[in-house]
C-alpha cells in the first residue's frame, strides 16, 4: 500500500510538471500585457531582468536616440525600449527554452512564481494567490459540510420509499437541480433574497467588517448556489446505489436471521453503498471549485476565483497569476484524485489498491 501511495505521488508531480510546463510555454508565446502605467512598467522590466527573463541594452547615442524620440522605431512583440532623457533602455527577452529553465529555477529555490502585472501590479503573484486561497477554501468546504448530509438523507428517504410519492417528488427536484447550472441558480437566488426580500446582503461582505452576523448571511447565497446542484447529484446516486443494495441477496439473508429493516440497512445495507458513494464525494470537491469560480465573480467573493476570471479579462491578462491559479486547481484535482483511490481502500478492506493477484 505505500509502495503504491509513493508511485502516486510520483506520477502527481509528473502530471503537475507537464501541465504547468505545457501552460509557461503556451502564455510565454502570447502577447504580452505588462504593466500600463510607466514607473510600474519600469519596475517590471528591472524584475524581468533580475530574473532572467530579458537582457537589457542601454544605448547613449544621441542620434538613436533622437531616432526613438522620433518614432521611427517600431515597438513589437519581442523588443521593448523606455526612453530617457540621455538614454534608451531596449529589453529583449531571452529564448523560450532559457525562460522556461529560469522558470523552473525560480520556482523551485525561491518559489518564486513572478509578479503580476496587472491584478497587483509588481506583487509577487503567489502573494496575490495566497490571501484569496483561504476565502475560497473555507466557502466550498462550508458547501461540502451542507450538501454531504442533506443529499444521504434525501437519498436514503428516496430508495427506502422507492416507487412511491415522496421518491417521486425527490426526484423532481433532484431533475430539476442537476439541470440548471450553479451560476444560473445564484442569479436567481440573489435576486429573490437580496434584491426582491432583502434578507441577504447583495454582495460578499468585506472582511473587515466587524459584523459577524452580516458575515454569515453572506455565505448563505454562496453555500446555496454550490450545494443545490451537488445535492441533487447525491441524492440520485444515493438512491441508486441503496436501492440496488436492498434488493440484493444478502440483504434479504440478514433480515432471515432477525434483522429488523432498518437494522439490515444501517448495518449492511448502507456500508455496501458507500463504496461508490465517497470517492464520488471527494471528487466533487473538484466541481465545487469549478462552480465557485462564476459564482466569486457574480457575489463579489475575493477567491481564488474571481482573479482568475480578472486575470482572464480580454487586453488585461495577468500571465503570471493565471500560471499561478492554475497550479492550485490542479494541484487540488490530483490530490482529490489519490484520495479517491484511497478511498476505496477506507471504506471496504477488502479493497486493496495496488496489491498484487
Amino acid at each position: 500500500m505505500l509502495k503504491y501511495v509513493l508511485v502516486r505521488i510520483g506520477w502527481i508531480f509528473i502530471i503537475l510538471y507537464i501541465i504547468l510546463s505545457m501552460n509557461f510555454i503556451l502564455l510565454k508565446l502570447a502577447p504580452s500585457y505588462p504593466p500600463a502605467d510607466k514607473d510600474q512598467r519600469d519596475i517590471y522590466y528591472a524584475r524581468q531582468v533580475l530574473d532572467g527573463y530579458m537582457t537589457m541594452d542601454i544605448i547613449t547615442d544621441q542620434a538613436t536616440i533622437n531616432e526613438y524620440k522620433a518614432g521611427n522605431f517600431d515597438r513589437n512583440s519581442k523588443y521593448y525600449y523606455q526612453i530617457e532623457d540621455d538614454q534608451v533602455n531596449i529589453y529583449i527577452p531571452v529564448p523560450i527554452s532559457i525562460q522556461y529553465f529560469k522558470w523552473l529555477e525560480n520556482v523551485l529555490t525561491k518559489w518564486d512564481w513572478g509578479v503580476s502585472t496587472r491584478i497587483e501590479v509588481n506583487a509577487p503573484a503567489f502573494d496575490v494567490l495566497k490571501s484569496r486561497i483561504p476565502v475560497t477554501l473555507r466557502l466550498n468546504f462550508i458547501a461540502l459540510f451542507v450538501y454531504i448530509p442533506i443529499g444521504f438523507l434525501f437519498g436514503i428517504v428516496a430508495a427506502l420509499k422507492s416507487n412511491t410519492a415522496i421518491d417521486n417528488i425527490i426526484s423532481f427536484f433532484v431533475m430539476i437541480f442537476i439541470s440548471v447550472p450553479s451560476f444560473v441558480l445564484m442569479m436567481l437566488l440573489l435576486l429573490l433574497f437580496g434584491y426582491a426580500l432583502g434578507w441577504v446582503p447583495t454582495q460578499f461582505p468585506a472582511s473587515n467588517i466587524n459584523d459577524l452576523g452580516l458575515q454569515i448571511r453572506g455565505l448563505i447565497l454562496p453555500v446555496l448556489g454550490l450545494s443545490f446542484g451537488s445535492i441533487a447529484g447525491l441524492t440520485r446516486l444515493t438512491r441508486a446505489e441503496l436501492k440496488e443494495v436492498l434488493t440484493s441477496e444478502f440483504l434479504l439473508l440478514a433480515r432471515t436471521k432477525g434483522l429488523t429493516k432498518n437494522q439490515s440497512v444501517i448495518r449492511h445495507g448502507m456500508r455496501n453503498s458507500m463504496v461508490p458513494l465517497v470517492p464520488s464525494i471527494i471528487g466533487s470537491f473538484v466541481g465545487l471549485l469549478s462552480g465557485s469560480v462564476i459564482i466569486e465573480q457574480i457575489y463579489g467573493i475575493p477567491g481564488t476565483g474571481r482573479i482568475f476570471i480578472r486575470a482572464m479579462a480580454s487586453g488585461n491578462y495577468d500571465y503570471n497569476v493565471l500560471l499561478t491559479v492554475t497550479a492550485f486547481y490542479t494541484i487540488i484535482s490530483l490530490l482529490a484524485i489519490l484520495l479517491v483511490d484511497l478511498s476505496y481502500g477506507i471504506v471496504d478492506p477488502r479493497i486493496r489498491m495496488g496489491a498484487r493477484k
